[in-house]
């Protein structure tokens, strides 16, 4: 956090109102470093990483520089569609009266048209649907003085970037731009130098190629991949996290998972593109509101979802990149709090994991799958700490009576068969050495000590199996004791088969006893039985 307060930057007092209503009185460190040149009219090329306070960042001075004018004034362009949803949110927060064009994907045409129609000075929007609008004459661009390019670099990963560039070309020359982004790959820096005129540039210290979270704790589980549903299961039964946001690869993933763990006592729903908005804002507002406590999701909610103090991510499995990866894992710990994220990893998946901990500076804190043992272990102490809690007098001179009459002990073994009736105990997994192993550090730089793997000769493996000495061959390159025979003693090649070309004639048919290896009398190979003319095939 900074050392100075909304204030003290020259906030004016509407909106230092309702930043104090939301708790908000010292900015973040991406807040303080861009309101002063936001506010001159300065263009930012900013990169930070997720949950670093970037809405407000951008959000601030462009509040302070909308003019009364009802027209198209500010264009927001977000990759998703909950992203843009939370970006308006987090705009009518502050400003409650300020109308608010929301152009996203899934929604229907007529309310969005009426929105621009009304002249809203700011317009928030995916690529896709701002295109569409353009398409249809109902967006007009001719008067925007500010664009916001909010995750850039995942406009980039979605294939948004070229939609990007035409709406920007209808854009008179000259507005303020605002690019966020948490990383720089070179068409974003081909973007930021055709479109920003003279930026002010700023990195914070936690961004850069591979930022990481340093609130965030790093648990990986080696798994094999038919059973991490299962282990995952086990593991949330002995967490108990109060919510847990689950990522998946694929759509049908999510449906899988989701029912696995309703089913096993977790109940848990799913989020992916298909599903429709309404459906999509739904689930999203019982998870923000605590009514669900599982949600599984594929990366189309990795940039839109802003929970407040969600203190588990579950990446089941991991993504193709590193960069997706801290932005999954970026869905927890956020402004200053703690979190946990989670990985569920094959062997192989586990290799890749540990390269990225050494680029990306990943502390990993490896764990294995808890038993089903383990979990009632921790159910039963649980229960022990919630029941020994203050008492009501009626209750306590029932549990006299009762002890008066039953044994003690199969009184408490009955009443936690009733307590504990409908709680799971997870799936009793097998390979359990497998489970607890640790990813191999095969390179000698990454071994702690040993070195490397010593190379043994084929003797020596032969030798360690048990097995016979191989005998010498003559087109051998080795020795029965496992040596390298010098290229002087190795015997020549056999020629290799040469296929006779089309119409020459065939030699001449070798008989039975012409042939090599033992003699035996046929009357397949009799001796007057005339050669076969060679045939093409």
């Amino acid at each position: 956090m900074s050392d100075t307060t909304f204030a003290a930057l020259g906030c004016n007092e509407a909106l230092l109102a309702a930043l104090a209503k939301r708790g908000f009185e010292t900015p973040m460190p991406v807040q303080a470093q861009t309101f002063k040149p936001g506010l001159e009219g300065r263009d930012l090329l900013v990169q930070s990483r997720t949950g670093s306070g970037k809405t407000l960042a951008f959000g601030l001075p462009l509040l302070h520089r909308l003019s009364d004018e009802r027209h198209p004034q500010a264009l927001i362009l977000a990759p998703t569609r909950e992203l843009a949803q939370q970006v308006g949110a987090e705009l009518h927060s502050l400003v409650p009266k300020l109308p608010i064009a929301s152009l996203v994907g899934g929604v229907a045409y007529p309310p969005q048209i009426r929105a621009l129609q009304m002249g809203s000075p700011v317009v928030v929007g995916t690529p896709g649907r701002i295109m569409d609008h353009l398409n249809r004459g109902t967006l007009d661009l001719s008067r925007v003085s500010m664009i916001v390019l909010d995750e850039c670099d995942e406009m980039l990963n979605m294939g948004f970037l070229e939609d990007v560039e035409t709406i920007l070309a209808k854009v008179p020359a000259g507005p303020q731009t605002y690019l966020f982004s948490a990383t720089l790959p070179a068409p974003i820096a081909k973007l930021a130098k055709r479109f920003l005129k003279d930026p002010v540039q700023i990195t914070l210290a936690e961004a850069g190629e591979h930022a990481v979270h340093a609130d965030i704790a790093h648990t990986p589980v080696i798994v094999p991949d038919h059973q991490q549903v299962r282990a995952l299961v086990n593991l949330l039964l002995l967490d108990q996290p109060s919510a847990a946001l689950i990522f998946t690869k694929t759509k049908a993933q999510t449906e899988e998972v989701a029912e696995e763990l309703t089913v096993s006592g977790l109940p848990a729903a799913f989020l992916h593109g298909d599903l429709a908005q309404a459906t999509r804002t739904r689930i999203l507002g019982q998870f923000k509101d605590g009514k669900l406590r599982y949600l599984v999701a594929t990366d189309v909610a990795a940039r839109g979802l802003d929970i407040s103090g969600l203190p588990l991510v579950v990446h089941v499995g991991i993504p193709t990149q590193l960069e997706n990866y801290i932005h999954r894992s970026g869905r927890t710990g956020r402004a200053g709090a703690k979190g946990s994220s989670l990985a569920l990893v094959s062997w192989k998946e586990s290799r890749i994991l540990l390269a990225w901990s050494r680029r990306g500076g990943l502390q990993l804190d490896w764990r294995a799958v808890p038993t089903p043992a383990e979990i009632r272990e921790a159910q039963a102490a649980k229960l022990l700490d919630g029941i020994q809690g203050s008492a009501s007098a009626a209750l306590l001179h029932q549990a006299t009576q009762l002890l008066k009459d039953a044994d003690p002990v199969r009184l408490v073994a009955g009443l936690l068969g009733l307590v504990q009736a409908d709680q799971a105990s997870g799936f009793d997994l097998p390979n359990e050495p497998e489970r607890k192993a640790k990813p191999r550090f095969d390179n000698p730089r990454e071994r702690k000590e040993g070195g490397p793997r010593p190379q043994r000769s084929y003797a020596e493996r032969s030798a360690a199996r048990g097995d016979s000495p191989r005998p010498d061959s003559a087109f051998s390159k080795t020795r029965p004791d496992g040596s390298f025979k010098p290229r002087s003693e190795f015997d020549e090649k056999p020629r290799p088969y040469v296929k006779p070309k089309p119409g020459a004639p065939a030699g001449p048919r070798k008989t039975w006893e012409d042939r090599p290896g033992p003699k035996k009398p046929s009357a397949k190979f009799a001796d007057d039985r005339p050669p076969r003319p060679w045939k093409k095939k």
